[in-house]
């Protein structure tokens, strides 16, 4: 049952993360120099929700996850070019149901299946210390949890490139409404990689926020592990996003994104077709 499964699970793990569009004629520069300030800290709520569909020797079989995750960011030290920062993972849900089989975790409770307290207690709690340059690059972190269980990749576990505090592409940038930013980033892990590609477009700038809509391509392959069995996955996704941006320092205040997504995931010989939809929010905030 697993192995069927688990296609719809791949997917999650290479999907990205969208809010309020309006029209507007501002114009408005980024300050330049450090992103944060030493003491500060942040907490980052994120919400996903995907819905898959498998084909599989001719029947659908249907997937629909929801993780939640709050996460705080501490800043150590911090100078014009770099800061140094420990993550944390606070609190974890994650609800799952497929072929009428329910999972459950809350890192809050302490009656949770002893399997799904296996794969996630790892990750909740544990400090993470990382480095990230003046556009919010992570250029060093500690050896993070690594993994090719889908579930946990599903819930953020795995090395990341950036942070959720902010958008590269974006930091440093001037903010004139209308005015197009193109993107394109690649993204390579120990087993798995995307190349990711599309525009940003800046649709007001107002009281000091730039309101930024996001249209672009995802292409993933990567590799999946589950009782010793490898999966071979590649993607074609559409992603769809909506931000709001701090013009001063460019901390993402407020993102959503709809994710269009299509695998083939390659096991024992056979190709199994994915569809699914995801949709996730991110909203950070200053302690």
């Amino acid at each position: 049952m697993q192995k069927i499964i688990l296609p719809a699970f791949a997917i999650l793990f290479f999907s990205p993360l969208t809010q309020f569009a309006q029209t507007g004629l501002q114009t408005a520069t980024q300050a330049k120099g450090s992103l944060v300030g030493s003491g500060q800290k942040f907490i980052v709520e994120t919400t996903l929700k995907t819905n898959t569909a498998a084909e599989v020797m001719g029947q659908t079989m249907e997937t629909n996850i929801d993780v939640k995750t709050s996460t705080n960011y501490d800043v150590k030290n911090a100078g014009s070019e770099s800061a140094d920062l420990q993550k944390t993972v606070s609190k974890l849900v994650v609800s799952a149901s497929m072929m009428g089989q329910e999972l459950q975790y809350d890192s809050d409770k302490q009656d949770n299946p002893a399997q799904m307290e296996e794969i996630f207690s790892g990750m909740v709690n544990k400090p993470l210390n990382l480095s990230i340059d003046g556009k919010g690059n992570i250029t060093k972190q500690e050896e993070m949890l690594q993994t090719t269980n889908p579930l946990m990749m599903a819930a953020g576990a795995g090395a990341a490139t950036t942070t959720e505090l902010f958008v590269p592409d974006l930091t440093g940038k001037e903010f004139v409404a209308g005015d197009s930013i193109k993107s394109f980033l690649v993204t390579t892990g120990e087993k798995n990689s995307s190349k990711d590609s599309g525009t940003y477009k800046i649709t007001i700038v107002e009281n000091g926020v730039a309101s930024i809509s996001y249209s672009g391509i995802q292409q993933t392959t990567g590799v999946i592990e589950q009782m010793g069995m490898e999966m071979n996955t590649t993607g074609n996704n559409i992603v769809k996003s909506e931000l709001q941006v701090d013009i001063k320092t460019g901390l993402v205040l407020a993102k959503a994104t709809v994710t269009e997504m299509n695998t083939i995931v390659e096991v024992m010989g056979m190709e199994i077709p994915t569809t699914g939809r995801s949709f996730s929010t991110t909203t950070v905030k200053a302690l």
